[in-house]
């Protein structure tokens, strides 16, 4: 008694926590470190040290290349492998109207089959020829079953069992192992090269002799990107092995005496991780850190975009609002851009999945060390997401083009039906050069409000605020709800902390919000019910189009705006 008691009255400094803008987790894999942990990156990071090489490094380079000064990233590794593909089947032949025929099983050599109808007839009466080589050379005339296998190639051809099959028709598609054929250009004298091993990154790998001889005696170039830099000229080795540690193969010259001119070229297809893999390396970090969205390095269909989907109802329901971004496999070796686009217009058919988007976009990139390469492209985009304000979008031509990236040719053509579909692109404009990001698309169907990127960013950033803020409300004495939410002490003050938590956004420069209305109805049977909080969000709106709308007149006419006349 009698004395001075002092208190120390907390959450008056008008701090709003709950943002993690610009955070973000990229998964995929790599050559080294530990499934399933998180690595945290930053500008100085030693990339190769960490995690060696393969997808989820290619993209964790390109995050922080166009990710501003501070990005936040965690990369995950997962467990993967380089796999093979069967490219899709093409008809030929007839009047386009053909069986529906689907190939099957797991590639076991890299080949070109060609299956030819020799005489017509239903499933199990017509007769076949096939080739491995794209037709060159037909094995003998044999009975076309339903299930037709290809020997040696781990492909089955897959008929329709009422199929009627017309002389002249053919079936073409193509088997690649993660290590594909070595081609040549050149003297046919010229030895052929070979490539082994298991493949821990994707590369494109070119050879060219520079002094012709035989082993100890010739001398090479490589090049691991196409061609577009080859390093120091070195001589054959005398056992003709040249260890690409880096790739996990070792390209191998064999006896011969090599043409000088001769160039090489084999492709190396990056390994993949499935998406059983991808979600269980992403439980510890999603667990541990809390970030704004997933980057999931590596080829995805619509099945893993649903699972995206599913994870980020998940977090959703856990508080912690997170969406997913998404890359797609590149064109197959036989692919043009209309069949590309045709497969991914067909597997965004069956699926609406507002918080998740989907990247197609890829060309060639050009790394910090010069490096060039062809791959997606999301790593970029999501790079310029995590450098850039909640409401800004990544397309806006004032923050420049992407510097890294050339696109495919024809892509221009393409382009507006993927944007339209809802997949993530990017463009060129006349009279600008370089491309720049188009409409940051999700894949949410045409009548939802989330269609596009910076509206997830901005409402997730407010809910994420709004949530924190009211907290502080929770077992607090609402008032006298009778007097109405403004006069009931409780009530008004998780309004104003809301709205403390908003004027943050509100108040940003640039302005993450242009308004909000919160509101708390009156007349609530709080005791039975809890509080209902009623918040809009008014958003910034983006400029997707403008419309120009010249006219010309003379001058000094009764039209002239200028108010002058031929009188005066």
């Amino acid at each position: 008694m009698g004395d001075v008691l002092e208190y120390l009255v907390d959450g008056t400094s008008g701090l709003a926590p709950g943002g993690v803008e610009g955070s973000a987790i990229v998964a995929g894999v790599c050559s080294k470190g530990q499934v399933g942990k998180g690595y945290l990156l930053g500008k100085s990071s030693d990339l190769t040290g960490l995690l060696g090489v393969g997808p989820l490094v290619e993209r964790a380079r390109d995050m922080l290349a166009t990710g501003g000064q501070a990005p936040t990233l965690i990369a995950v590794p997962c467990s993967g492998e380089a796999r093979g593909h069967f490219t899709a089947v093409v008809a030929t032949g007839g009047n386009g109207t053909y069986p529906d025929v689907t190939v099957s099983g797991v590639p076991q050599k890299n080949c070109d089959i060609v299956v030819k109808v020799e005489s017509a007839g239903q499933i199990g009466m017509a007769t076949v020829k096939i080739s491995q080589d794209g037709g060159e050379k037909f094995g003998s005339a044999l009975t076309a079953e339903q299930q037709l296998v290809i020997e040696g190639s781990g492909a089955t051809l897959l008929f329709p069992e009422d199929a009627q099959l017309e002389a002249g028709w053919q079936w073409a598609f193509t088997a690649r192992l993660p290590i594909g054929p070595v081609s040549r250009v050149g003297d046919e004298a010229s030895p052929l090269p070979t490539v082994a091993g298991t493949v821990l990154a994707g590369a494109d790998i070119s050879i060219q002799i520079v002094k012709g001889g035989g082993r100890n005696e010739g001398t090479y170039q490589l090049s691991t990107d196409g061609g577009e830099n080859y390093g120091k000229t070195r001589t054959i080795p005398v056992d003709g092995a040249v260890p690409l540690a880096d790739l996990g193969v070792t390209v191998t010259f064999p006896e011969g005496a090599y043409v000088g001119g001769t160039t090489y070229a084999c492709n190396l297809l990056a390994p993949e991780a499935s998406i059983v893999d991808v979600m269980a390396a992403l439980e510890g970090p999603l667990a541990l850190y809390d970030i704004e969205f997933v980057l999931v390095a590596g080829p995805t269909d619509s099945v893993d975009w649903a699972a995206m989907q599913a994870k980020a109802e998940e977090l959703w329901n856990l508080h912690r609002p997170t969406y997913f971004k998404a890359e797609t496999r590149l064109p197959y070796d036989n692919e043009d851009l209309n069949d590309f686009t045709a497969w991914l217009s067909a597997e965004k058919q069956d699926i609406a999945a507002r918080f998740v988007q989907v990247c197609p976009q890829y060309g060639r990139i050009t790394g910090s060390d010069g490096v060039t390469g062809r791959r997606n492209a999301a790593g970029l985009q999501a790079g310029r997401s995590m450098s850039i304000p909640v409401q800004r979008a990544t397309g806006r031509v004032r923050d420049g083009n992407i510097s890294q990236l050339s696109l495919p040719d024809g892509w221009e053509a393409v382009q507006p039906v993927l944007e339209e579909a809802g997949f993530l692109t990017a463009k060129k404009y006349a009279g600008l050069d370089g491309a720049y990001w188009g409409d940051s698309r999700t894949l949410a169907d045409d009548t939802s409000d989330y269609r596009y990127e910076e509206v997830i960013r901005t409402v997730f950033k407010a809910v994420r605020k709004a949530r924190v803020a009211a907290l502080k409300s929770m077992y607090d004495e609402a008032g006298d709800p009778a007097q109405g939410a403004s006069k009931a002490t409780g009530l008004a003050f998780l309004k104003s902390g809301i709205e403390a938590a908003l004027d943050t956004m509100k108040g940003a420069n640039p302005q993450e919000l242009a308004d909000y209305v919160v509101n708390i109805p009156d007349g609530q049977d709080i005791v039975n019910n809890g509080v209902v909080v009623e918040i809009t969000l008014i958003g910034i709106p983006i400029i997707r189009e403008i419309k120009l709308y010249f006219s010309y007149i003379y001058a000094g006419s009764r039209l002239d705006p200028r108010g002058l006349s031929q009188a005066a």
